[in-house]
């Protein structure tokens, strides 16, 4: 088998498909999903240009730690920037480790209803990695509304496959 060139340099070996590659930009460790068909310089490069067009006026490394302007984020947004810019910030914090799409572990705003309110991103829900990251995004976007909200820290999550193989057992 013949490895295939990076399609977008035409030089390089491309990378493995559907795998994560681990880059490291401005002293912040970043985790991007390969699809396939670029090389390791081509995926760094482009990462870096879309945190450079989206995300570094509201992101920042202090002694190795991501910090995120959510002031910053919540006035940019709320000025009508466009919606696709918006995901691919999004898109940005979850590769940094700030959101992520599995709820176990992680944090979340929810109104009454329960209706969750953290960010999205296209049609899936997010989380918030970190404690502190849930509480400001809350505090600066959600502080001023009329309905109640709290944050939960979701400790387990038993999947629909998991409850149905449990054939009526008492699930531990």
């Amino acid at each position: 088998m013949k490895d295939s060139l990076c399609y977008q340099c035409k030089k390089n070996k491309a990378g493995k498909p559907s795998h994560t590659v681990t880059l490291s930009y401005q002293m912040m460790e970043v985790n991007v999903f390969n699809i396939g068909g670029l090389c390791y310089t081509c995926l760094e490069t482009d990462w870096i240009e879309e945190f450079k067009q989206n995300a570094e006026e509201f992101i920042t490394a202090v002694g190795g730690k991501v910090k995120v302007d959510w002031q910053g984020y919540n006035k940019h947004f709320a000025m009508g920037r466009f919606h696709d810019q918006k995901e691919r910030f999004h898109s940005i914090l979850t590769d940094l480790g700030i959101l992520s799409p599995e709820a176990q572990g992680n944090w979340e705003i929810v109104a009454d209803g329960p209706i969750g309110i953290n960010p999205r991103a296209s049609l899936s829900y997010l989380y918030f990695v970190r404690k502190e990251d849930a509480v400001e995004f809350a505090r600066l976007e959600k502080a001023r509304t009329l309905y109640h909200w709290e944050i939960h820290h979701i400790d387990e999550v038993i999947s629909k496959q998991e409850v149905i193989e449990t054939n009526n057992k008492v699930v531990e």
